[in-house]
């Protein structure tokens, strides 16, 4: 009897065990989000023309432990770090920022901010989020949409490079 109850429970914690690990994957594919991304702008002479895509001096790393930092080049300068916390993805399209600090948004401290993705041609990640109030407070109500562009390592050091 003894011997009976006791692969009884064996059974029973091992399905308990399999059923719990089963639920913690995620239904979703991982996308590629980790690695360097430059914020891009587009940049047009014309107001009818959408423009070609510009690098800007922003960057995002999103790291393979679930670490993101914002830092961002001043020209002839420093660089600083604009934003830290934790990223997690979330969906086959969203992730979660878990913000810590950040300065250039700071409504954003302490805070989860939820982002759409979508993964473009060309290493290209586009991001929408929304936020709700500023810093004081005030509406927002507003979605807010940034292009990035993978940073690659390429085959050999650029010739023209200035250091």
């Amino acid at each position: 009897m003894k011997r009976h109850f006791f692969f009884t429970m064996l059974a029973v914690l091992l399905l308990a065990v399999t059923g719990a690990t089963a639920q913690d994957k995620p239904n979703f594919k991982p996308a590629p989000l980790k690695g360097i991304w430059q914020l891009c702008h587009y940049v047009s002479e014309s107001a009818d023309v959408p423009g070609a895509l510009k690098p800007s001096n922003t960057f995002k790393i999103l790291s393979d432990d679930g670490r993101i930092i914002n830092f961002t080049l001043i020209p002839g300068s420093d660089a600083i770090i604009t934003g830290y916390g934790t990223y997690e993805q979330l969906t086959d399209n969203s992730y979660k920022e878990s913000i810590e600090k950040n300065i250039h948004l700071p409504m954003l401290d302490n805070k989860d901010n939820i982002l759409e993705f979508e993964l473009g041609d060309d290493d290209i990640l586009y991001l929408k989020f929304f936020i709700k109030n500023d810093l004081n407070g005030n509406e927002l109500n507003c979605w807010f949409h940034e292009t990035w562009k993978r940073v690659v390592m390429p085959d050999k050091f650029p010739e023209d490079i200035v250091r």
